[in-house]
């Protein structure tokens, strides 16, 4: 009988063992049973960061993926476990984000605020393993730019390089640089690239974080060639303006600035033209002149020379220069001060004067002076009666050369436009005192216009003296 038993239980022994392992197999499997998990070691598996002996460094604003490393489980064929990472404090430094969809067992970490803090992962309430993290806001220590290829002309193109350094190296790599022009119409950044598009100037900056750094252009039109006739004829007295026409390349574009020379040494005596910055050409002799027209600089620089041949001629070829007014108004009355240029062969000076609020009128003149009384005094002062009741003024003023044969061309034109502002009348309590202050202010207009009369002699006499020691 005992030994029935015996023979049972073994038979039920051998029955159960496959039954449990098969059993436990499953379970483990299918995850029913959690496994043993060894080696677990949090690792940055994505993202910029800077590992340390004891922590890892992260940048403040970036997001890095953690993950448990290469743990061993036991047994092998297990289901792997749910790991679960833990913020171990409430800085709020960072926050942890599930990441299984894209690869299990890892979260994203989000770096907040600058600071440390800790991760661990948990089992069962058991801490496995724990790191150290550090969040910081790295400074830019320095921005260094490089720009290959010359930035000059209209059409030129360079490449722009740079490289970031901040105080911890490791991140150096980490931050990008961006790239403005202040004049898009001068210089344009596409990709790396910084194209010449215009004429004018510019600077670039580039920017990585709160670091900045800039390079000022100055932009240029190409020139093809200057195209100008290459002789003018003028008589003595006569002006003319040069007007070279600038080719560039592209065409079009606002070409560089344009200077006149003599072509030859002489001395003053001997020039028969004289020229102003803007190319006005005027014949002060009989005789010929090479004038150099150059435009652009150094290798972009072209160069034409024309000859002005001055001739004898007449007064109707010449016209009065550089024609100025100065005016004060008082007491109901504009005076003019006006000056210009001796013309040469004139023996009269004929001023014109237009009143623009009259319609009804046009230019009529004025006056008239000798060439010897202009040339006693340059300066002519001329007096316009003005109406009580005017509360503007706006007149034209020109003046012409004459002699016997005929008269010159007529100068510029000086516009004279100004507001005649009023004081409003106080009423007085006293009509007595009324009529006392206007017999006295009667006595003062006269003892003024005496002043202003006497003023006007005594500079007239001034300037006749300084004529005549001339």
């Amino acid at each position: 009988m005992k030994k029935i038993d015996k023979d049972k239980r073994i038979i039920l022994i051998v029955v159960l063992l496959p039954l449990l392992f098969f059993v436990q197999f499953y379970l483990f499997k299918y995850g029913l049973i959690s496994p043993m998990i060894k080696g677990v070691n949090i690792k940055i598996i994505e993202g910029e960061y800077i590992q340390d002996i004891d922590k890892y460094v992260v940048k403040l604003g970036d997001s890095v993926v953690l993950s448990p490393g290469d743990y061993i489980k036991i047994p092998q064929y297990a289901k792997d476990p749910k790991i679960k990472f833990r913020i171990l404090d409430n800085t709020k430094t960072i926050e942890l984000k599930d990441n299984s969809q894209k690869e299990e067992n890892t979260v994203i970490l989000n770096a907040l605020k600058t600071g440390y803090t800790s991760v661990a992962i948990i089992k069962n309430s058991r801490v496995l393993q724990k790191v150290t993290i550090r969040v910081v806001d790295p400074s830019v220590e320095d921005l260094n730019i490089s720009v290959e290829g010359r930035l000059k002309y209209v059409g030129d193109e360079a490449e722009i390089t740079s490289s970031v350094e901040v105080d911890y190296k490791g991140f150096n790599n980490t931050y990008d640089v961006t790239y403005e022009s202040s004049n898009e119409n001068v210089l344009k950044v596409i990709d790396s690239k910084i194209k010449a598009v215009g004429v004018g100037k510019a600077t670039i900056y580039a920017k990585s974080k709160d670091k900045v750094e800039a390079i000022r252009y100055t932009i240029v039109a190409k020139v093809k060639g200057i195209e100008i006739d290459s002789n003018f004829e003028i008589v003595v007295g006569e002006a003319i303006k040069l007007k070279p026409k600038i080719i560039t390349q592209p065409k079009n574009l606002i070409a560089p600035k344009i200077s006149y020379k003599f072509s030859q040494s002489k001395l003053p005596v001997e020039r028969a033209v004289t020229f102003e910055d803007d190319g006005t050409i005027v014949g002060i002799r009989q005789g010929s002149e090479q004038i150099t027209i150059s435009c652009g600089e150094g290798e972009n620089k072209r160069i034409e020379v024309v000859t002005i041949i001055v001739k004898e001629g007449n007064l109707e070829n010449s016209m009065i220069r550089n024609l100025l007014s100065k005016y004060i108004i008082e007491e109901n009355k504009l005076k003019i001060a006006l000056s210009w240029d001796i013309l040469n062969g004139a023996t009269n000076y004929d001023i014109y004067i237009k009143d623009d609020l009259n319609s009804n009128t046009g230019f009529e003149l004025y006056k008239s002076i000798t060439q010897e009384e202009f040339l006693k005094n340059s300066k002519i002062i001329i007096s316009l009666d003005l109406e009580e009741s005017i509360s503007e003024i706006s007149y034209e003023i020109y003046v012409v050369g004459r002699n016997e044969e005929g008269t010159s061309k007529p100068s510029n034109i000086e516009s004279i436009k100004d507001t005649i502002t009023k004081d409003e009348e106080k009423p007085d309590d006293n009509d007595d005192n009324d009529d006392n202050n206007d017999n006295d202010d009667n006595n003062d207009d006269s003892e003024n216009e005496d002043n202003v009369n006497d003023n006007d002699k005594q500079e007239e006499n001034e300037e006749e003296s300084d004529q005549n020691q001339t």
